[in-house]
C-alpha cells in the first residue's frame, strides 16, 4: 500500500503565562491508504493535539507532515455526535456539505445512499432526541463522509457510549470504513477496542509523548471487532499493549 500521509520529527508546545509546556516530542509516522492506526496512551499525552494539528485546528511547532495528495479532505469527528437537536437526522447529515456550499442534489443523494445502506433510511425525517446514543454516532459519522474524506480521524469516537453500545457502534464504524476504504486515525483509550479495530496500534508515551512502539496487527481469521476479540493472539497482545502503557511508574 502506498503511504497516505507523512509526518516526520513533529512537536508541540504550547505557551501559557507562566511556562512552555512540550505536549508532543519528536513524532515521525506513516499512514498508509486503506488502513486504520489507533493512538493508545495515558490521558493528556498529546493524542488529541496530534490529531487537531493533522486536521489544521491547530499549529505544529516543529517538523512537518505532508498528504500524498495536494489538497486533501480531512475527516474529524469528535467525542461526542455533536447533532444539532433542531434538526432532522438528514439535515444534520448533510451540514458538512452545506457549510463547504458542496450540497448539490449529487451529495445529498450519496448521504441519502450512505443513510439507507446503514440502516438509518427511515429515521431521515426524525430528530436526534429519537435516536438510541448510536444510531446517533452512525449519523455523526455519516456526516464526516459526507464531505468524502481521503482520512478519517476519529477523536474517542465511542467514548459516550455505553459498553454494549460501544462494541455494537465499533463493529457498525468499522465495517463502514472498510466498506467506504478510507485511511484512518483513531485516539482511544480502549486496548480491546485498539486491537480489535486497527491494523497497526501506535503505542504513545507520557507527555510529551512519543511513539514507544508501533504494533502491526494480524489476528487469525481476522474479522469484524467483535469476532476479532476471540483470536488467539488477543490476550497477548493485550497484555503487551498494557505493559507498554505508562500507567505505573
Amino acid at each position: 500500500m502506498n503511504n497516505l500521509l507523512e509526518i516526520e520529527h513533529l512537536s508541540k508546545n504550547y505557551v501559557t503565562e507562566k511556562e512552555e509546556i512540550k505536549a508532543i516530542n519528536d513524532i515521525t509516522l506513516s499512514i498508509r491508504e486503506n488502513e486504520i492506526v489507533t493512538l493508545v496512551g495515558t490521558s493528556g499525552c498529546g493524542k488529541s493535539s496530534l490529531l487537531s494539528i493533522l486536521a489544521g485546528i491547530d499549529q505544529l511547532s516543529a517538523g512537518t507532515f505532508h498528504f500524498q495528495k495536494e489538497q486533501p479532505v480531512i475527516g474529524y469527528m469528535l467525542q461526542n455526535d455533536a447533532l444539532f437537536p433542531w434538526l432532522t437526522i438528514f439535515e444534520n447529515a448533510i451540514l458538512g456539505l452545506k457549510i463547504q456550499h458542496k450540497d448539490t442534489e449529487e451529495n445529498k443523494n450519496y448521504v441519502r445512499h450512505l443513510l439507507k445502506t446503514y440502516h438509518l433510511e427511515e429515521f431521515v425525517d426524525k430528530y436526534p432526541s429519537e435516536l438510541s446514543g448510536g444510531m446517533k454516532q452512525r449519523v455523526a459519522l455519516i456526516r464526516t463522509l459526507a464531505i468524502k474524506p481521503d482520512i478519517l480521524l476519529l477523536d474517542e469516537p465511542f467514548s459516550a457510549l455505553d459498553y454494549q453500545s460501544r462494541l455494537a457502534v465499533s463493529e457498525d464504524v468499522f465495517k463502514i470504513i472498510k466498506r467506504e476504504k478510507i485511511a484512518t486515525i483513531m485516539v482511544s483509550h480502549d486496548i480491546a477496542e485498539a486491537i480489535s479495530m486497527s491494523d497497526r496500534i501506535v503505542v504513545l508515551s507520557k507527555r510529551p509523548c512519543t511513539i514507544k512502539k508501533i504494533y502491526d496487527i494480524h489476528l487469525s481469521n481476522a474479522s469484524t471487532p467483535i469476532e476479532n476479540r476471540k483470536a488467539k493472539e488477543f490476550a497477548s497482545l493485550y497484555d503487551a499493549i498494557w505493559r507498554d502503557l505508562d500507567y505505573v511508574s
